[in-house]
């Protein structure tokens, strides 16, 4: 089923367009560009405010909305705009986690406690890099 216009909703839209070619449309679309005061949405940013915040390039939020990896954001059909919900709402604190787990974190253990590991790892399907990572994010062993 091919794309509609919203603007006219009735041509179908070809190709990688976002309208179609007719000219009343065009018009319509440059009316769009020109406005100073597009609203955006109570509790969302634009892409590159987003960007802008977590200190990333706007082409980055603008592929990852694409692959749907920000819930709720979506595209203005008309300008094109991106609108991604703001830190109250996309939820900061899981960031902030997901980001601790990244982090490499130094292992250290003395000859007792790498026998005492060795041994429950023995009693476990998992090997001794997966436990000790399922240990360290508090997955059940």
């Amino acid at each position: 089923m091919p794309k509609i216009c919203p603007i006219c909703k009735t041509n179908p839209v070809s190709g990688r367009n976002r309208i179609c070619d007719s000219i009343s449309c065009r018009k319509e679309m440059q009316k769009t560009w020109y406005e100073g005061n597009i609203t955006i949405p109570d509790g969302y940013l634009t892409a590159a405010e987003y960007a802008k915040k977590k200190g990333i390039s706007i082409q980055a939020v603008t592929k990852n909305c694409r692959a749907g990896k920000f819930l709720d954001a979506f595209q203005d059909p008309r300008s094109g705009r991106w609108y991604v919900p703001g830190p109250e709402f996309t939820g900061e604190n899981i960031e902030i986690v997901a980001a601790a787990r990244r982090k490499k974190r130094p292992f250290s253990a003395t000859d007792k406690e790498w026998e005492k590991i060795i041994e429950k790892v023995a009693l476990t399907k998992y090997t001794v890099n997966e436990y000790i990572i399922r240990c360290a994010l508090g997955k059940k062993v």
